[in-house]
């Protein structure tokens, strides 16, 4: 699915195999066809561009916890400018894993469209090995190793007739807020197009994976350590990410992605930081104060009495300010009928 390319129609099919997943038109019967020719029986129809937005979303959830995928994606910010303090590349700035990851997607993966006729949906693994792949691909592929290295994404599809939507990119998370990530046009993070070209679009983030994402090597020691000293793999769970049970954790999930959604920095909220009643709480103030509280919480890292304080001040500004106009309306509107009526 590009803008520069075919639109994607009902009319066409959908195939599934290991690697990807396909769709194409059905082929019409033709005269001229010889009675040795391969006759096709069975079809699946095209599921559409809600489910095919949904596959694509359901890769980039699988490969964000993939080893392979975070390790390529570390060795991609390799480069990334070191840290003041630790010597170490500076995987904490967004911007610099987001510019280094576009430069390694349009040097390394060329756009290719796909086969005729046909939609071809691709894992993040087959475009690797093939080292191409059209829109589709390469918004899967740029979410995985961003989602890898801890960068919320998702999907903006766009249209310009405003019938059919015809390319597709990654957004991305930033401290600024969403950024569009198209590695298809080999320009930068956060390229902006036309809107005024721009019929419609949609835009659908993309889930983080479920799960505690523990690597094979590490979870084995870790349950070889449990069973050795008595401890029971959930009691281990339980203390290393601070809930009690799943229900809890699934919670703060929640309330964690509201606040992001309103702006709140990953590194405010933090799990190991934050229980769910001060999740909650700043929550409910967010959406008393609204942009104010927000600007607090990432300044400062939490909502303090000297947080309240000034916005009791402000309202009672407001209150005063308010007041003052109303009298002063009221005086003049009764100096305007006196002059009037003398």
């Amino acid at each position: 699915m590009s803008s520069h390319y075919p639109h994607i129609t009902p009319s066409r099919q959908a195939v599934t195999t290991d690697d990807s997943v396909t769709s194409k038109k059905a082929a019409a019967p033709s005269p001229q066809r010889g009675a040795a020719d391969p006759i096709i029986a069975h079809r699946r129809p095209y599921p559409g561009i809600e489910s095919v937005l949904g596959l694509a979303s359901q890769l980039v959830t699988k490969y964000t916890g993939r080893e392979d995928i975070r390790e390529l994606a570390l060795k991609i910010t390799r480069w990334v400018p070191r840290n003041i303090s630790t010597g170490l590349p500076d995987l904490r700035n967004i911007d610099q894993i987001a510019g280094a990851i576009y430069k390694w997607m349009t040097s390394n993966i060329n756009y290719v469209r796909d086969p005729w006729n046909i939609e071809r949906i691709q894992s993040p693994d087959v475009t690797l090995r093939q080292k191409a792949g059209d829109c589709d691909d390469h918004a899967i592929l740029s979410a995985a190793l961003l989602q890898s290295l801890g960068i919320q994404t998702g999907f903006r599809i766009v249209s310009r007739t405003g019938r059919t939507y015809d390319h597709i990119y990654t957004v991305l998370r930033s401290p600024q807020g969403w950024k569009s990530f198209d590695t298809t046009v080999a320009k930068y993070p956060g390229f902006k197009f036309d809107e005024t070209l721009i019929k419609k679009s949609k835009h659908l983030p993309n889930r983080m994976p479920d799960g505690l994402g523990i690597d094979p090597i590490t979870l084995t020691a870790a349950a070889t350590t449990a069973l050795q000293t008595g401890i029971t793999m959930k009691s281990m769970f339980s203390k290393w990410f601070g809930a009690k049970d799943k229900d809890e954790r699934i919670q703060r999930g929640q309330w964690r992605d509201y606040l992001m959604a309103r702006g709140v920095r990953s590194d405010v909220i933090s799990f190991s930081q934050k229980d769910n009643a001060i999740l909650r709480k700043y929550a409910q103030v967010i959406q008393e104060y609204g942009q104010p509280a927000v600007d607090h919480l990432n300044r400062f890292g939490s909502l303090d009495n000297s947080f309240y304080a000034n916005q009791q001040k402000i309202q009672h500004k407001k209150w005063l300010l308010y007041g003052g106009l109303s009298a002063g309306l009221l005086t003049l509107g009764g100096m305007s009928y006196w002059a009037l009526n003398h």
